[in-house]
């Protein structure tokens, strides 16, 4: 995470502006992808990364630890406060929300259609989906 996506190195030395960093909403993904594979791979778990009372050792998710959380909360900010516009800003627009809804209400879409089951592998088209009639 640090060295793709923050502007300062492992050291505290300002990167150079000229590399290109990836995204915030990148970084989330990198961080989604650790904790899967040490969750789900390598059976640790989704339980905070902690050091064990009884046995010293390391223990739970080193991607669900407090501090690569609070990495994450400072990448964020800082990633704001540099101008990156955030995820939810950029989600979903008032222009979106109009092109989803006259989409959905196109009059094809109205009309109830006879049910035929398909192979989970059979190509797929825009315009077959449960419509706004499905419950």
């Amino acid at each position: 995470l640090i060295h793709s996506c923050d502007e300062i190195n492992l050291d505290g030395t300002p990167k150079d502006p000229s590399v290109e960093r990836a995204s915030y909403t990148h970084a989330q993904k990198m961080r989604a992808a650790a904790t899967f594979g040490f969750g789900r791979m390598h059976n640790l778990g989704m339980l905070a990364w902690h050091r064990s009372e009884i046995t010293g050792s390391m223990l739970g998710n080193p991607s669900v630890s407090e501090t690569l959380s609070s990495y994450m909360l400072s990448l964020r900010r800082r990633k704001i406060q540099k101008g990156e516009t955030t995820t939810s800003a950029r989600a979903v627009t008032a222009e979106l929300l109009e092109q989803l809804f006259d989409f959905n209400n196109q009059p094809e879409f109205h009309k109830r259609c006879q049910y035929e089951p398909t192979a989970r592998n059979a190509p797929k088209k825009l315009t077959d989906w449960a419509g706004s009639q499905a419950r």
